[in-house]
């Protein structure tokens, strides 16, 4: 049986996340700014969270740790991201962002805040609300299978 990949909201998700990525990308360059939108994902994350761990950034970014170990080198290379040791156990490495982080990171968030809104463009908040509410219960669904679950 062939299934027909646009009549599934997953399919227009994955497509959307890889046109976001791809603009995101040409719209930083074209500001002069070299940002990868992966690395542009922590730094958003960071800029709402504080610093967090590697492992946390993980988790909440939803990549391995060796490749969001990867980033933070990227990013700390830049001078946009700083380690430090937490006062707790100071075996354990939190990441935050720093001062020049901060200023690109408003810099790099108005750029997307503009993309974004044009992807909005004609379109209801109604509309825009009731997708939200389907994708977060896709989400919900796909968090609550079981792994390793016959599906």
């Amino acid at each position: 049986m062939i299934m027909n990949y646009e009549n599934f909201p997953h399919y227009w998700v994955n497509h959307l996340g890889f046109q976001l990525r791809k603009e995101l990308e040409t719209a930083f360059v074209a500001n002069g700014h070299r940002v990868t939108s992966e690395e542009w994902a922590l730094l958003l994350i960071l800029s709402k969270h504080g610093q967090l761990s590697p492992r946390d950034l993980s988790q909440l970014t939803l990549r391995d740790p060796t490749t969001v170990s990867r980033l933070i080198d990227r990013l700390e290379g830049k001078g946009l991201l700083e380690r430090t040791r937490t006062r707790k156990d100071r075996r354990i490495v939190d990441v935050g962002i720093t001062e020049a982080g901060r200023v690109l990171f408003a810099k790099l968030a108005d750029i997307a805040s503009r993309l974004i809104n044009l992807s909005l463009q004609d379109i209801a908040p109604q509309d825009l609300e009731l997708v939200n509410q389907v994708l977060k219960k896709m989400s919900e669904n796909l968090s609550n299978l079981e792994r390793g679950a016959d599906v």
